[in-house]
């Protein structure tokens, strides 16, 4: 049962349903205005004007649920009273009226809920009898009035049975679907935790532990090797404070894969922290210049960006070009946020030490930060044998929530 509730339905069918309530529409309208006229003696502009209203109510069914149910119930009652005068068809409710109030069931029951159907089949069988009597020569007739009670109530109640049965199981369906999707998107949202988690041990177990390491000989030089120049104290005091850094922002990224709020809400590096990057960048043999020129008003998220580009650009030069003078710069232009990174070609005879790793994604992830910024980048070789990277952001100033606007 499931299974099949849950078959793809065929794309063709919703239109072949409008094309039949388009067809059953016109075909009714076309049907009931001359028989109302010529059979029951009606003014033919009375005549187009009922059947226009209960064949336009059909239509607007599927939309408009209960006003097209209130608007066809006024025009069977406006019907019966203009076929009253008529002793020898079928009334109050004529054929073309059974039909119509038929269709409008199966209309409702599909589409709408099965309570609005019930009442309108209720009132729509109450109805016979008020206009039977409110015309008191009629009730000496039952060959005319009773059977067409008995036909339309017995037919419209199969008919609007039929319709809820098909309506509770469109309703059904939709909701297994829905039930579905949502199974699916947590499966999906939970693979993606499980993953992040998976990424977030295999991140502690080797680089957060090897960062520890590096850290603790690092701290260790100095007390285990005599006689070691300031030169090298100095040095293995940089490779301490930039592995600690590593591994404070390590943890925290690591927090973060494992969806820990606190972890999402400490703070990240802004322009404040580029002196101590720049300064760390020289501890590494890389004379660096800093050339900063920023008010505060600049979003956090900006702030972050500009570090992050600073941060890879001066690996690069590191990696490729160690020893090159670099300059770094950031300044503010009107409505526009400019950081340069440029450097000159490495001093004569300086061969770059192997990277640690294969890169190649250095680049591609500034450009994604910055792409999601709206911001644009421009790197390259220059003339002089240097290279240079130009990143541009637009400025937003901090709300006062914190975020920016």
């Amino acid at each position: 049962m499931t299974t099949a509730l849950l078959r793809p339905r065929p794309t063709w069918l919703p239109l072949a349903t409008r094309i039949a309530l388009v067809v059953s529409v016109v075909s009714l309208f076309s049907v009931a205005a001359p028989v109302t006229s010529v059979h029951y003696a009606v003014a033919v502009p009375l005549s187009l004007l009922v059947s226009a209203v209960l064949a336009v109510s059909i239509g607007i069914a599927p939309f408009v649920p209960r006003t097209a149910a209130a608007v066809h119930l006024v025009g069977l009652v406006a019907l019966g009273l203009l076929t009253a005068p008529v002793e020898t068809s079928p009334w109050p409710i004529p054929v073309t009226g059974i039909i119509g109030l038929s269709v409008l069931l199966v209309v409702l029951g599909v589409r709408s809920t099965w309570r609005l159907t019930a009442i309108v089949w209720a009132v729509a069988t109450v109805l016979p009898l008020l206009l039977v009597a409110v015309t008191p020569g009629r009730w000496d007739q039952p060959a005319v009035w009773a059977t067409s009670f008995v036909v339309s109530a017995g037919d419209t109640l199969l008919v609007a049975a039929a319709a809820v049965v098909i309506g509770q199981r469109r309703s059904i369906r939709q909701e297994l679907v829905a039930a579905r999707r949502d199974a699916e998107l947590e499966q999906a949202r939970r693979r993606t935790v499980e993953e992040r988690s998976r990424i977030a041990r295999e991140l502690h177990d080797v680089v957060a532990h090897s960062m520890s390491v590096v850290h603790m000989q690092a701290e260790s030089a100095p007390y285990r090797v005599a006689d070691l120049p300031q030169e090298a104290r100095a040095e293995f005091a940089a490779i301490a404070e930039t592995s600690r850094t590593a591994l404070r922002e390590m943890r925290q990224l690591l927090g973060t894969l494992r969806g820990d709020t606190a972890a999402e809400r400490a703070p990240q590096p802004d322009l404040t922290d580029l002196p101590a990057l720049v300064q760390a960048t020289r501890a590494a043999g890389i004379p660096v210049e800093l050339d900063i020129d920023v008010a505060d008003d600049v979003d956090r998220l900006a702030q972050l960006t500009v570090y992050r580009v600073v941060q890879e650009a001066l690996g690069n030069v590191a990696r490729h070009a160690p020893g090159a003078s670099t300059v770094v710069t950031v300044r503010r232009l009107d409505t526009r946020l400019r950081v340069e990174v440029a450097n000159t070609p490495p001093p004569a005879g300086t061969v770059p030490a192997a990277p640690p790793d294969d890169g190649g994604f250095g680049l591609a992830g500034m450009r994604e930060r910055v792409t999601a910024l709206d911001g644009t980048i421009d790197h390259g070789p220059v003339a002089d044998g240097g290279f240079t990277v130009v990143v541009t952001l637009p400025v937003r100033v901090p709300a006062a929530g914190g975020g920016s606007r």
